[in-house]
């Protein structure tokens, strides 16, 4: 039985439909999904006096591909040298019914 582990983020509005795009593809990849959101302090704008919209990110990958799917998921975003979010990682997920 595969393992999985959980990656998710806040991200500026509008990068969710691309890294759907990017990541749907990756075999490693079980789901890749976006909520609209908001977010204080987190982006250069804030459109909503002291909030800015942003997108929830969830992905769900297998564990040992989870590594690099995140980096892949860092550089993706150019999060190094935009200001364009955050994101993290779960452990494993300990239960799952697929």
């Amino acid at each position: 039985m595969s393992k999985f582990v959980e990656i998710g983020g806040l991200i500026k509005k509008g990068l969710g439909t691309d890294v759907v795009k990017k990541f749907s593809q990756e075999k490693d990849v079980l789901s890749v999904g976006y909520a609209n959101g908001r977010a204080s302090d987190m982006f250069d704008f804030q459109q909503f006096g002291k909030a800015s919209e942003a997108e929830i990110l969830t992905l769900i990958v297998k564990e040992k591909k989870s590594n690099s799917i995140f980096n892949e998921l860092h550089s993706f975003l150019k999060l190094s040298t935009q200001n364009n979010g955050v994101i993290y990682k779960f452990e494993t997920i300990s239960k799952t019914s697929l």
